[in-house]
């Protein structure tokens, strides 16, 4: 009876030890669960803090004379037709077919036969259309600055001209537009091997002769130009552009994005990085000249009309910052998505400013079906030295094509 009475005990033990583990599991987990909670609330009130100081920002700046941002779709240069026949592009030249990644994988020298399979026939989806509505945005420009050009009187001495893409990756605007103006002079300036020797073997795949590559910064570069380019070169990648070609007298058009990657330019460093300058000296394969830095430093904010309205060393960061925002999302979505979009209009107010400021004749406008892009990439900044200001003419907006 004892020895009974005593595994009666030890089990009524082992259950109320258990029954006490369950409750203070269960107890664990409630406090897990309002830690969640608390956390999930501190990080609210510190975004709709942000958001706060952005809005108090922005309701300080006065836009310049020149602020609206028309769509490419509502200016004379448009009314002559898109630019780029596709079906004669060719798909090593057709960033719809890199877009899948099917031809980029075969251009790389992958072995899959499902992913040449899929590149025979590239599936034209909104990402692909995207990236060709960006290089019809371009061509259109090209296409004015070409016509300007020939209408000067020395055309018929003036070289071919040369247009130069930063940041060209693997070719998905310079070949095209390459194949477009066969009688232009092309330029890709990447600071990545591997994407210049993807963007050479799809050039010689097209059978292109009028496109050259250089694997180098940006800023390092040193040679002439009349035309720079730049889609969607990060961070301070488009500050610089937009700074080699002043500095050449040259024209632009760049198409910013990943402005949250300014904070790498304000803390004095490159378009990746606070302190790597140089992309290319991890490898040591860059083409250009050493440590040779053709362009300034860059500062933010980039103008003066944008310096005399900030309160502090502040407001410029907390700018770009929500300037990164693509979409909103939860029960502000709306509100969040106007706030970034207002942020990114002024960034790119700034750099246009910063141009004007420098000589030149600035237009701001958006890429083609800019709606169906996200709000944080369907910028477009124009730019042309002031006495060749005629050039953006049939850039600016006008009631209607008819």
């Amino acid at each position: 009876g004892l020895i009974g009475a005593m595994g009666h005990g030890s089990r009524s033990r082992r259950r109320d030890e258990a029954e006490g583990d369950a409750t203070s599991d269960a107890a664990r987990e409630e406090a897990r669960e309002k830690q969640r909670e608390h956390k999930h609330r501190q990080r609210r009130r510190k975004i709709e803090r942000r958001h706060a100081v952005v809005n108090e920002i922005l309701s300080r700046i006065a836009p310049p004379s020149r602020a609206s941002f028309t769509a490419l779709e509502d200016v004379p240069a448009w009314c002559e037709g898109n630019p780029i026949e596709w079906s004669s592009i060719g798909p090593s030249c057709d960033p719809a077919s890199m877009a899948n990644d099917g031809e980029e994988a075969t251009m790389r020298g992958d072995d899959a036969s499902a992913i040449i399979a899929a590149a025979a026939k590239p599936v034209v989806n909104l990402r692909a259309m995207r990236k060709r509505w960006q290089v019809e945005s371009f061509a259109v420009v090209l296409r004015e600055l070409e016509r300007e050009r020939a209408a000067r009187d020395d055309a018929d001495t003036l070289p071919s001209m040369r247009v130069v893409d930063f940041g060209a990756g693997s070719g998905n605007l310079i070949l095209p537009l390459s194949k477009c103006f066969p009688d232009m002079r092309f330029t890709a300036v990447e600071m990545k091997r591997r994407s210049a020797e993807l963007l050479e073997r799809r050039a010689a795949a097209a059978g292109l002769t009028n496109v050259d590559v250089v694997v180098d910064m940006i800023e390092k570069t040193s040679f002439d130009f009349d035309v720079g380019v730049a889609l969607h070169a990060c961070g301070n990648a488009t500050d610089f552009t937009i700074a080699r070609c002043l500095a050449a007298g040259a024209a632009f058009a760049v198409s910013p994005c990943c402005i949250g990657k300014l904070k790498f330019s304000l803390a004095g460093g490159s378009s990746f990085s606070a302190t790597n300058k140089d992309w290319t000296t991890k490898g040591g394969d860059g083409d250009g000249d050493g440590d040779q830095v053709v362009c300034p430093v860059i500062t933010h904010p980039r103008s003066k009309w944008m310096a005399e309205q900030l309160a502090g060393p502040g407001d410029f960061p907390a700018l770009a910052q929500a300037a990164d925002t693509g979409h909103g999302d939860g029960a502000n979505a709306d509100t969040i998505t106007d706030l970034g979009a207002r942020a990114k209009m002024n960034v790119e107010l700034d750099r246009a400013e910063a141009a004007r400021e420098a000589g030149y004749s600035v237009e701001s406008l958006k890429l083609i079906r800019a709606a169906d892009a996200p709000p944080n990439k369907s910028d477009l900044l124009v730019g042309v030295p002031a006495s060749r200001a005629g050039a953006l003419k049939r850039l600016r907006p006008l009631v209607s094509c008819s």
